[in-house]
């Protein structure tokens, strides 16, 4: 595991500071890290300060949870950053927990200060084959969606190979083409048990920034780290367009900072994933309690492919450019099926199979 920057601390996570001065500081409700801007590394420093206490704002000046200075007493600890912790009490109580800090994070998130210059954060990639990676698992997204659909996305971290260690907080944006989808009605979910999140001790955050682009943040609250591989949630999404023929378009994991209890940073191995969409018509048509078992290969495929139903026999085939014209069919009436290709240019196509309880849509790709 390599470690961009360090801090050695005496204290947890967090320093005792020794000689404040007396005069008050000015917080602005959300930018816990005093860098000039709200977002979702704020977040993952509330999760460093969690549960801790001290000297409470005067609720009497304005609102004490508008993105204004507001006046406060300095607490005795610092966090990593070197910043003083009363800038994570988001909303002036005197203690920093989820139930009342997160919010005026949420409501002031991506606010930015007219009095300093930000201070951007700065996202350093993982290496492929070095670093744990942050990835979206599609091997169970159907083929045949269109306009309505919605479909979810594993989130993973680490591999048995490459496991995520020390792991306290994570932050990353996550982008996509907003003809496809909506990023008001995207969520992000880590509710379940997981080898992150085995005690349920844990707090997250997914904000819209833009209509290509959510941010989310997940951290721990009881300032103990763990190390493992696998599944920490789930990203849902909805197709919002119907199309014409087939088209493919990306969502992407990137501005990845993932830390531990201290405030390290460990790198991170962002993805892409391609979703393949096709218009109303041409759906899958599933009995309840029914799934494709249809199996095709080679794939790539040159002259011919061979199909297979298992029990089922395959009543139609039949083979759909992107356009979502019919550029073949053939009629089987077989579970097995090697059929011919006609001469066709090189790209990617749809087969569909049709049998006596299913019709299912499967990628196919054509080369010469």
């Amino acid at each position: 595991m390599r470690y961009t920057c360090l801090h050695f601390l005496t204290f947890g996570c967090l320093l005792l500071a020794q000689c404040l001065p007396a005069q008050f500081i000015s917080v602005y409700p959300g930018d816990i890290t005093n860098n000039g801007r709200v977002n979702n590394v704020d977040f993952l420093y509330m999760g460093l300060a969690y549960n801790y206490a001290g000297p409470a704002r005067d609720s009497a000046i304005g609102n004490p949870q508008a993105f204004l200075p507001q006046p406060a007493q300095p607490w005795s600890y610092i966090m990593p950053n070197g910043v003083n912790m009363a800038h994570a009490d988001c909303n002036g109580d005197g203690l920093v927990n989820f139930s009342y800090d997160a919010f005026p994070l949420y409501v002031n998130y991506g606010s930015k200060r007219n009095d300093i210059l930000v201070t951007e954060d700065v996202f350093t990639r993982g290496m492929a084959g070095l670093d744990p990676q942050l990835r979206f698992v599609d091997a169970n997204i159907p083929n045949n969606l269109h306009q309505g659909s919605s479909f979810s996305l594993p989130i993973e971290l680490g591999t048995a190979s490459i496991p995520a260690e020390n792991v306290y907080g994570l932050a990353f944006s996550v982008f996509f083409d907003s003809a496809f989808v909506n990023a008001s009605n995207a969520n992000f979910d880590f509710n379940q048990n997981s080898w992150a999140n085995p005690d349920n001790d844990r707090v997250f955050l997914h904000r819209k920034v833009s209509d290509y682009r959510v941010d989310v943040a997940w951290t721990r609250t009881d300032h103990n780290m763990r190390n493992g591989f696998g599944q920490i949630g789930r990203a849902d999404f909805i197709i919002i367009i119907d199309v014409i023929g087939f088209q493919e378009f990306k969502i992407k994991i990137d501005s990845i900072k993932m830390i531990d209890k201290f405030g390290n940073e460990m790198p991170v191995v962002g993805d892409t994933v391609s979703i393949n969409i096709g218009p109303a018509y041409l759906t899958s048509d599933l009995e309840p309690g029914t799934t494709a078992q249809v199996q095709i290969q080679p794939n790539p495929a040159s002259e011919y492919v061979w199909v297979s139903a298992g029990s089922q026999p395959l009543e139609t085939l039949v083979l759909w450019d992107a356009m979502g014209r019919a550029v073949a069919q053939w009629s089987p009436n077989a579970s097995e099926f090697q059929l011919q290709l006609p001469k066709l240019p090189e790209g990617l196509y749809w087969l569909e199979s049709r049998t006596k309880h299913q019709r299912s849509f499967h990628k196919l790709r054509i080369k010469p």
